[in-house]
């Protein structure tokens, strides 16, 4: 990688408004969590292949008979990654207790450079042990993220042996219903410390009510 090489995604406010067609949570009738939008086109999830440990792959069919949540980000990060892989492991017990026990925590690195999957896996299951870890090239990450309305920069990549750059990354977590399609965001507020996060209590009530009628 170049050094000062800089990959930008873009996506601004009105794009997504005017592209994807979404329902506050009060509309839609789930909460009042005002971190949350529930997407009302249920638009699917484009087609994506994605590295695994023991050369194992995650794709759309992964994605079928689960709900799946998403988050972005690299194993390098000092603070929003292991801050939000924390706080999902200490709610994951009531978040996957019966009935909503197929759903799926999935970790997507957007540092490809630095995260081998089988690392990434080792990452991943260092918080949860039943946490997906995955990776891929940025040809599949950037649209992938783009269409989830997510966003990533690298800043001052240097040269392949050059560990030291931060990676600029969306810190909210996005939902998959059991058909592929992208059922919600809920997305992250800086807390008293400053740092991006999701409240994971409010998000583990709004998952389980928009479950429940699809289930019933």
């Amino acid at each position: 990688m170049k050094k000062g090489l800089l990959l930008v995604l873009l996506i601004s406010v009105i794009a997504i408004a005017t592209v994807v067609f979404v329902k506050t949570n009060s509309e839609a009738g789930i909460s009042d969590n005002p971190s949350l939008i529930v997407q009302q086109s249920h638009k699917v999830v484009p087609n994506f292949t994605f590295e695994m440990a023991q050369k194992e792959t995650f794709t759309n069919k992964n994605l079928l008979n689960h709900w799946t949540l998403f988050f972005i980000g690299y194993t390098y990060c000092p603070d929003v990654c292991p801050t939000t892989l924390a706080d999902l492991d200490r709610v994951y017990p009531e978040l996957s207790k019966p009935p909503y026990n197929n759903i799926q925590v999935v970790f997507v690195s957007v540092d490809p450079n630095r995260d081998k999957a089988n690392n990434l896996a080792e990452y991943v299951n260092y918080f949860n042990a039943n946490f997906i870890g995955t990776t891929s090239t940025h040809d599949q990450l950037f649209p992938f993220a783009q269409d989830l309305g997510l966003v990533y920069s690298i800043v001052e990549a240097g040269d392949s042996d050059d560990e030291y750059y931060f990676v600029d990354h969306s810190a909210s977590l996005v939902l998959v219903n059991p058909d592929g399609e992208h059922q919600a965001t809920f997305k992250a507020v800086r807390n008293e410390q400053g740092i991006a996060h999701v409240d994971m209590d409010l998000m583990v009530e709004d998952i389980h009510k928009m479950i429940q009628p699809r289930d019933k």
